[in-house]
């Protein structure tokens, strides 16, 4: 068994393991209580937003400060009502790109997603999480390990063997859906 496979292995398995550790309500919620006066109104800190971006980003040939745009794929609820619509769109941008080396260096890929403005006025932000990373995971959806790259530089701490690996490039594929996570929680207007 090669470096790459066994790595590949380790990952998958360090994954599982955390995904099995983790309690059922693993993400955590921001202060504001659920109640009557909420439910409808409030998208909580945590809640996971499905998209795709549009273009395809690589460290192979993206610049620093190059936009993005993504859409969401599925309908986000507060309580009962569509708080975000499939087919919002959104934007960003490439805060870090580094190609890959030789040498065992991969490329390094940052991005900062802006907040997502929705009709009533209302912006949330959103960020790729520990929480989105594992949902992707989850789903065995391809993008996966591209997100992990990212998250690993961009979540404190959720660091695993890169340093062991040949060097890759990082891609984010157009289409390819993948999860980000609410950051703080939102209010939507009455």
């Amino acid at each position: 068994m090669d470096v790459r496979h066994f790595l590949k292995l380790v990952t998958a398995t360090v994954m599982l393991a955390a995904a099995i550790a983790a309690p059922a309500a693993a993400i955590e919620h921001g202060d504001t209580p659920q109640n009557d006066e909420t439910r409808d109104n409030l998208i909580s800190e945590g809640t996971l937003v499905r998209i795709s971006i549009l273009q395809t980003i690589t460290t192979a040939h993206c610049t620093n400060n190059q936009k993005f745009t993504f859409r969401v794929i599925d309908d986000v609820k507060a309580g009962s009502r569509v708080a975000i619509p499939a087919g919002t769109t959104g934007s960003g941008r490439v805060t870090l790109c580094q190609p890959a080396h030789g040498g065992r260096q991969n490329g390094r890929l940052g991005v900062e997603f802006d907040p997502l403005l929705l009709g009533d006025g209302t912006q949330v932000l959103v960020a790729i999480t520990r929480d989105s990373v594992a949902a992707d995971a989850n789903e065995k959806n391809g993008t996966a390990p591209a997100v992990e790259d990212i998250a690993n530089m961009m979540v404190p701490g959720f660091f695993l063997i890169d340093y062991l690996r040949k060097g890759d490039d990082v891609t984010l594929s157009a289409n390819q859906p993948f999860h980000l996570a609410v950051t703080e929680d939102a209010f939507l207007s009455q």
